[in-house]
């Protein structure tokens, strides 16, 4: 499948989208790769679906832990898709506090489908150095505009949707242990499905406080289950490290039937 080389059409004024740190004006190959493995778990796309997304013009915007992005951009508008690092939507309280509703992983859409905020409380947090390419709404029509790829978004949809009923399962009828084993199976499953993880046991990208916003726990909480899971020996690593060293065991610790 060929990659294109097309010149980008125009560029992101800095600022517009967060706070932008770095726009590439270049082409790149295999940035927009993300998206396609992604949506190929939704669908079967053509040859020339896979085609037109690798050659849509996008700029490169670069961001670093702890930004938040509260607005999106509206001169020129674009459909954002994370390539690389890890994101999440939220949504802050009256007190403050962070509810993470979910991570975003590479070949996620950031404002577009399963993750738009819409409120001044909602927004979407950097939590590891990240990428993103801004892809232009016109080129974006474009890419979707056949059949097979509408099939393929609309079942991506329905998925994320799917998937943050059973979220609400765990944190609604979850204990403590079973909430931070859920979260770690699924963003497992995810990065596994999508071939970010090299092997079961690589490090998983979360820091004790992510953990503690997705699962509405206190940080100290968080690290009493963590120790718990690996003196249980279902998780190993130390300190800030999360790796799952016993998959159907942390499955099982999930509470859940199917992850």
């Amino acid at each position: 499948m060929p990659y294109g080389d097309s010149a980008i059409l125009y560029k992101i004024k800095k600022g517009s989208f967060g706070e932008m740190l770095e726009v590439e004006t270049a082409h790149e190959i295999g940035h927009l790769g993300p998206l396609i493995a992604k949506l190929g778990l939704h669908g079967r796309l053509t040859e020339r679906d896979e085609t037109a997304i690798a050659d849509a013009p996008y700029t490169l915007v670069d961001y670093q832990r702890n930004q938040r992005i509260a607005t999106f951009s509206k001169v020129p508008p674009c459909v954002y898709v994370l390539t690389s690092g890890i994101a999440c939507l939220s949504i802050i309280a009256s007190d403050g506090r962070r509810q993470i509703t979910r991570l975003l992983l590479p070949g996620d859409f950031c404002n577009a489908f399963d993750a738009k905020p819409s409120a001044s409380m909602e927004g979407i947090d950097i939590l590891a150095p990240t990428r993103m390419a801004a892809i232009p709404d016109a080129a974006f029509r474009h890419i979707s505009a056949s059949s097979s790829m509408q099939n393929t978004l609309l079942a991506s949809v329905i998925d994320a949707a799917a998937s943050a009923r059973v979220l609400i399962a765990s944190l609604g009828r979850g204990n403590a242990r079973s909430r931070v084993a859920f979260l770690l199976c699924d963003l497992a499953r995810r990065m596994t499905e999508r071939r970010l993880l090299k092997a079961s046991g690589d490090p998983l990208p979360l820091r004790q406080e992510h953990i503690a916003d997705a699962t509405g726990l206190t940080g100290v909480h968080v690290n009493r289950m963590l120790a718990q899971l690996r003196r249980e020996r279902l998780l190993s690593g130390g300190g800030t490290i999360v790796q799952i060293a016993d998959m159907p065991g942390l499955r099982a610790a999930a509470g859940l039937k199917q992850l």
